[in-house]
């Protein structure tokens, strides 16, 4: 009888985290669907489950979170002393950094071209890389 109150007691609390994860994955989705059109023929899957946003937010969100990383990491070598950015010098390379996701995006509007989602989310990295970084210098007060 007690092996079977653990058993009970172990099965309750997987259970109780698969519903917590239901409802994380439910947060995630919804607060995807505020930013991103979602459709599952241009989502990657992981697990069988479509990932909260397209192949090409999550190129621009992962590689953003990168180029935040790599601010920080690059500060931190340098032993956090401050690193100069001129705005203007920052928006000329995130609008560089823009146009592969832009073309991207218009040729497929277009009905020109109309890559996979791998090339929808690589054509993003530039972009997501270098907010990330304009973010991190922002927040680092490199960048005012």
């Amino acid at each position: 009888m007690f092996g079977k109150f653990r058993f009970s007691q172990a099965s309750a609390v997987f259970s109780n985290s698969l519903i917590q994860m239901d409802l994380l994955f439910a947060f995630l989705y919804a607060a995807g669907s505020v930013v991103c059109h979602q459709l599952p023929e241009r989502s990657f899957f992981m697990d069988g489950r479509q990932l909260p946003v397209c192949a090409r937010c999550t190129g621009l969100y992962v590689s953003g979170a990168a180029g935040f990383l790599g601010w920080c990491i690059w500060k931190a070598r340098r032993g956090w002393a401050r690193i100069a950015v001129s705005r203007r010098l920052a928006l000329a390379i995130v609008i560089g950094a823009a146009v592969p996701t832009g073309l991207s995006y218009v040729t497929g509007i277009a009905g020109i071209w109309d890559g996979s989602n791998v090339t929808r989310a690589l054509l993003a990295v530039p972009l997501g890389l270098s907010a990330g970084a304009v973010v991190a210098a922002v927040a680092t007060k490199d960048l005012r």
